[in-house]
């Protein structure tokens, strides 16, 4: 929890900053905003929280899984909630380029959140943490065309009106949830 009070502390102060990154895309340069990073503490906290199952627990008749992919659920809608009032512009005095990096902020969160339950259900706790970690450094170097515009395939830095961001995000959030639930499913011999 206070990982991801910290998260909207930070997203709150920074967001609307960008870091000056080399870019291997086809643009020399580009300014990437910090949002992209930031979300990557939240979903991999959350992430490690979950920990291994014991031998006692996959006997137990209790949904461990499920439990795990409730918390995950929660976080994010959490997040989308802290971040609603901002996006629909309930606050005031807060500029454009904020309202930007708030709903940049969600859409990560989901990505990064959906990508660390599938690398868990892959991989193993320990290392589903580079999946997410590794698809930030790949989209902040390679994410941006010739006119610092972000490539099709780059969500995370692509425009909060794209709708193929939210969407991919959504499903690699789904396609998580799923294979984290799918913890409890009764195993085939």
């Amino acid at each position: 929890m206070s990982v991801t009070v910290g998260f909207w502390a930070v997203a709150f102060a920074l967001g609307s900053s960008s870091l000056p990154l080399p870019q291997l895309g086809g643009a020399t340069a580009a300014n990437v905003p910090f949002i992209l990073f930031a979300p990557l503490a939240p979903a991999i906290a959350l992430n490690m929280c979950f920990g291994a199952l014991t031998p006692v627990e996959t006997t137990a008749l209790r949904r461990i899984a499920a439990l795990d992919s409730l918390l995950a659920l929660a976080v994010v809608a959490a997040t989308a909630a802290v971040a609603a009032p901002v996006a629909a512009g309930w606050i005031t005095g807060v500029n454009e380029h904020t309202v930007e990096a708030m709903e940049s902020a969600v859409r990560n969160l989901v990505c990064y959140t959906g990508l660390a339950l599938i690398a868990r259900a892959a991989l193993g706790t320990q290392a589903s943490t580079l999946l997410p970690t590794l698809v930030a450094l790949v989209v902040s170097v390679f994410g941006y065309g010739p006119e610092q515009a972000a490539h099709w395939w780059a969500w995370p830095v692509a425009q909060p009106s794209e709708l193929l961001s939210w969407a991919g995000s959504g499903t690699l959030l789904l396609i998580g949830l799923y294979r984290t639930a799918q913890g409890d499913f009764p195993r085939r011999s």
